[in-house]
């Protein structure tokens, strides 16, 4: 044990000393808190949003808009298509990923610091004035619930679906996954969603 603990010491006396990360608390004109790290030796900004309320609120028997609305959110805005959402998006060299979960809606995206101001016009642009095109609505649809069916199939799955369930019983049925019936078509039980609720459609790049 003696020697173990000398080992232990020695490692930790090799390891490089990093100084403590500075976080600066900031606040928005329209009153937006954020916390803000620079470190002006990387050429890149990147974000992280988070809006309260996920997949939980969805209403009984609308099980999946929030899913589907975070989906959406890169397939257009404005007079862009999907197409030119992403050719725009790839022009600046930028990653924008839209995902949800039961407790929120999150966005990440990270631009290049010389295109920052064109990445988060874009971005901006695709959060308050998504297109949600009718066609591009039935091919997302389509994919999260291939994706859904596909993970029905999933034994890993199934078994954490089952601890899930075990585990929490009814007290999440409001963020209860979609399940694929008998049917072909969908339906949820009260078994809380894991990790994002895309249904195993990645969103974004």
């Amino acid at each position: 044990m003696k020697i173990l603990k000398t080992a232990i010491a020695l490692i930790c006396l090799s390891l490089p000393a990093y100084a403590a990360v500075p976080i600066q608390k900031v606040t928005s004109p329209g009153g937006i808190t954020a916390w803000l790290v620079e470190e002006h030796d990387i050429p890149f900004t990147a974000l992280e949003i988070e809006f309260r309320g996920g997949t939980s609120l969805d209403a009984e028997g609308k099980r999946g808009a929030t899913n589907l609305m975070a989906a959406m959110l890169e397939e257009g805005t404005g007079d862009m298509d999907a197409q030119a959402f992403a050719a725009a998006r790839d022009t600046l060299a930028a990653d924008i990923d839209f995902s949800s979960n039961k407790d929120m809606v999150s966005v990440s995206a990270r631009f290049l610091t010389e295109n920052r101001d064109q990445g988060a016009d874009l971005l901006h642009s695709a959060l308050v004035a998504p297109s949600f095109n009718e066609s591009a609505i039935t091919r997302i649809k389509a994919q999260i619930i291939s994706g859904i069916r596909s993970s029905n199939q999933d034994p890993e799955h199934i078994a954490r679906q089952a601890m899930a369930s075990l585990v929490f019983g009814n007290l999440n049925e409001a963020a209860a996954c979609p399940l694929q019936k008998a049917d072909g078509g969908v339906q949820s039980r009260p078994v809380p969603c894991s990790g994002s609720g895309t249904g195993g459609r990645g969103v974004g790049r």
